[in-house]
């Protein structure tokens, strides 16, 4: 994978189809250099819709119209946006449409993975100087399995490996399960300036307080790659899970570990082997 091929936002533009103002949320947007549409719709609902890109180069299938009309969101997905509907009014929820109770809430880094899992891409979740951090699909086994199965990395880990064909298998199933599910997950670490995959990191589902899992690849230990992740995962959990309580969990002699959790203020579980 070459570095061109991650960018931080996939959603290139939001229509807002909601009484809600979510002033907030379209400062966002736009500062992230997201298109802002809040189109007036009179009978010609489609034709609004294509209109409302015809000066950018911005195509419906790269937007998602946040809605509470169901005759809308059926429109728009007939022209490919992906749509998420909102709570206020009554709203008849198509199948495989994102609910969001309250828009105004949200961020556009929530929105951008609503509008990557209703499209079954990848989506990154956030960057910091050196990485950026990004849900993992199957095209990222052979990579991972080289770090999973390091015999210095794998001293530490808290499960042995299986057959690369079992470790497929469970990625596939955790990439359709968790991700939508739950928000968060274990992510993938590319570095920026390869593009390629240089840890795993995130938090365990369904745990509270929150569990911090992390492993870089051996070959770029002693790097800083730890520190800069973790931190930024302890930014994210703050800011977009409303979490400020995190745990790690980490093998007692595997004290590299331990000096990064203590620095990005987590609680460490020393675990005995």
């Amino acid at each position: 994978m070459s570095k061109s091929n991650i960018t931080r936002y996939q959603v290139k533009a939001v229509v807002f189809d909601i009484q809600a103002e979510c002033r907030a949320l379209k400062k966002e947007l736009s500062d992230a250099g997201i298109v802002v549409v809040v189109p007036f719709f009179g009978l010609q609902v489609k034709q609004v819709l294509q209109d409302s890109f015809a000066d950018t180069e911005v195509l419906p299938a790269h937007c998602l119209m946040l809605t509470n009309n169901r005759q809308h969101a059926q429109i728009a997905a007939e022209l490919g946006m992906a749509v998420a509907g909102c709570m206020e009014g009554h709203f008849e929820v198509p199948k495989s449409v994102t609910l969001l109770e309250s828009p105004e809430e949200v961020s556009a880094g929530y929105l951008n993975q609503v509008y990557c899992h209703e499209k079954g891409i990848p989506a990154t979740i956030a960057e910091t100087k050196r990485c950026y951090i990004r849900e993992m699909t199957a095209e990222d086994m052979d990579a991972l399995y080289e770090i999973l199965t390091d015999e210095e990395t794998a001293k530490y880990l808290p499960a042995k490996a299986g057959t690369r064909e079992e470790e497929l298998e469970k990625l596939i199933s955790y990439v359709s399960c968790v991700y939508s599910f739950f928000g968060y997950g274990y992510w993938g670490v590319f570095s920026k300036e390869t593009g390629e995959l240089i840890g795993r990191a995130g938090f365990k589902e369904g745990e509270y307080p929150l569990e911090a899992g992390y492993v870089i690849k051996r070959s770029e230990w002693c790097k800083g790659y730890a520190t800069e992740v973790l931190s930024e995962l302890v930014r994210y959990a703050n800011e977009e899970l409303d979490c400020t309580e995190i745990v790690a969990n980490i093998d007692e002699r595997n004290t590299a570990s331990l000096r990064v959790a203590e620095k990005c203020g987590v609680v460490c579980n020393r675990l005995r082997r």
